[in-house]
C-alpha cells in the first residue's frame, strides 16, 4: 500500500492506493486524482473566481505594458475585452470591480504585494517595471500542495494511457526543488523564449472545445502581405517548439496546417456555423508523417538509407519515425527502413546526418536530396569554382 498524506487543513484524510490488477489501480487513481483535485479548487479557486483572475492577468499585463498610460476606464475596456474573449462574457465590469481588484492586487490578500502607483491622479503602472503577478515566488503552502499532486501524478507513471505524464511530473519536481532550495532546476528542458506566436494558444484552444469558427489574419513567409480567411479549427499541434493549427477552410475540403507565428490577428466569428470534420482522426492523420505537413492525397512511400559507424547508434536509440526497421547491419554500418509520407521536414532531418547518412531508395526521394545536396555544393564551393 502506497500512502498519500495531504496536510493541508480541511482535507478529509489519508488516500490508501491499492497496488492488485491493472484496471483497478487506474480506477482508484482516477478516483483519488478527482477527489483532490476538487481539494484544489477549494483551496485555489473559491476566495477569487474565474472571472476575478482574468482581470487580474489582464490588469497585470496592461501594467507591464508601460509603452501606453492606464486610466481606470482603459483597464475596465481591456477587462471586458478579456472577459468577452475568454468567457463570452458581454456585461460590463464596473468601475467599483476595478478598483476593488487593483486593491485587492496591492494587498497581501492573494500574495501579490502589487506595487501599483497612480501618477498624475488618474494614471496607473507598476513602479517596478519588472515586476508581475506571474513571477511572485511560491509560498510553502503552495509548494506544500504542489508536492502532493506531484506524489499522485507520479503513480500514473508506467501506464500506457498516461504517457504524457512523465515530462509533466518532471518538471513540476524539478520546479518544487528549485523554489524549495532556492538553486538553479537539477533538469533544463527544451525552450524557446522568443518564441512568437503562443498568445494564440488559449484562444484556439478555446475555439477548438467550444467548436467556434473563426477567422484568421495570416501571412505566411511567401506572401507579400497578411490575408484573411475564415477556418473551422480540430487540433494544435507542436513540433520542434513551433505550434500549429490544423483545420479546413470555409468552402474547402483540404486540411490546413496554419503556424501560430503566421498569425496576425484572430476573430471569433460566433454566428458562423462550425463545420465538423467527421472523417479527420489526427493520430491516423500523422501516422505516417515526421513533422506537421502532410498531402492527404499521397500514400506512405518505403524508404531505405545507410548510416555510418558513427551515426548508427543515434539513430537506432532515437529512431527518426516510429515505423523504423533495420533492415541490414554491417561492420558498425545500418540499413533502415521507413514508411512515410515524404515532406520537407522528412529531407531536412535525412539531410541533417551529412555525410553519415545515404538515402537509397526510392529514387524520386534520393533525387530530391540530391538536389538539394547539389544546391548546398554551390552555396559553398560555386564562388571557389568559379
Amino acid at each position: 500500500m502506497l500512502p498519500v498524506a495531504f496536510p493541508p487543513p480541511g482535507w478529509p484524510g489519508i488516500f490508501l492506493l491499492s497496488q492488485h490488477k491493472h484496471q483497478t489501480h487506474v480506477c482508484n487513481l482516477f478516483a483519488q486524482l478527482k477527489l483532490f483535485l476538487v481539494f484544489l479548487q477549494k483551496c485555489f479557486c473559491m476566495p477569487v473566481n474565474r472571472n476575478a483572475l482574468i482581470r487580474y492577468r489582464t490588469i497585470d499585463k496592461c501594467l507591464q505594458n508601460r509603452r501606453r498610460k492606464w486610466t481606470v476606464e482603459n483597464l475596465i475596456d481591456a477587462c471586458n475585452d478579456a472577459l468577452y474573449e475568454y468567457e463570452g462574457i458581454d456585461k460590463g465590469v464596473s468601475l467599483r470591480t476595478i478598483r476593488l481588484d487593483l486593491n485587492a492586487m496591492r494587498s497581501d490578500k492573494l500574495g501579490y504585494n502589487a506595487p501599483i502607483i497612480v501618477t498624475d491622479k488618474k494614471y496607473y503602472s507598476y513602479q517596478d517595471a519588472d515586476y508581475s503577478i506571474t513571477n511572485i515566488p511560491l509560498t510553502r503552502q503552495d509548494l506544500g500542495i504542489l508536492q502532493e499532486v506531484s506524489n499522485l501524478l507520479q503513480q500514473f507513471k508506467g501506464f500506457s494511457h498516461f504517457t504524457d505524464v512523465n515530462e509533466m511530473v518532471n518538471k513540476l519536481e524539478a520546479k518544487i526543488y528549485s523554489e524549495q532550495y532556492n538553486t538553479a532546476p537539477v533538469i533544463d528542458f527544451e525552450k524557446n523564449e522568443l518564441l512568437a506566436g503562443i498568445e494564440w494558444l488559449d484562444v484556439l484552444y478555446k475555439a477548438i472545445v467550444n467548436k467556434t469558427t473563426l477567422q484568421l489574419t495570416y501571412q505566411s513567409f511567401k506572401a507579400r502581405a497578411a490575408g484573411e480567411l475564415i477556418i473551422y479549427p480540430y487540433l494544435l499541434k507542436e513540433y520542434r517548439n513551433r505550434w500549429f493549427v490544423l483545420g479546413i477552410k470555409k468552402q474547402g475540403k483540404e486540411i490546413l496546417t496554419l503556424a501560430l507565428d503566421r498569425i496576425k490577428n484572430i476573430t471569433l466569428l460566433a454566428n458562423e456555423p462550425y463545420k465538423e470534420q467527421k472523417g479527420f482522426n489526427p493520430h491516423e492523420y500523422f501516422t505516417h508523417v515526421l513533422g506537421v505537413t502532410r498531402n492527404a492525397a499521397e500514400k506512405p512511400t518505403h524508404i531505405t538509407f545507410w548510416v555510418n559507424s558513427r551515426h548508427t547508434p543515434y539513430v537506432k536509440t532515437k529512431p527518426i519515425h516510429h515505423s523504423q526497421k533495420i533492415v541490414e547491419e554491417a561492420n558498425g554500418c545500418c540499413t533502415f527502413s521507413i514508411d512515410v509520407i515524404p515532406n520537407f521536414e522528412l529531407e531536412r532531418e535525412l539531410i541533417g546526418f551529412g555525410e553519415g547518412l545515404k538515402v537509397l531508395s526510392p529514387q524520386n526521394v534520393v533525387r530530391s536530396i540530391r538536389k538539394r545536396i547539389k544546391q548546398m555544393h554551390a552555396l559553398y564551393f560555386g564562388e571557389e569554382q568559379g
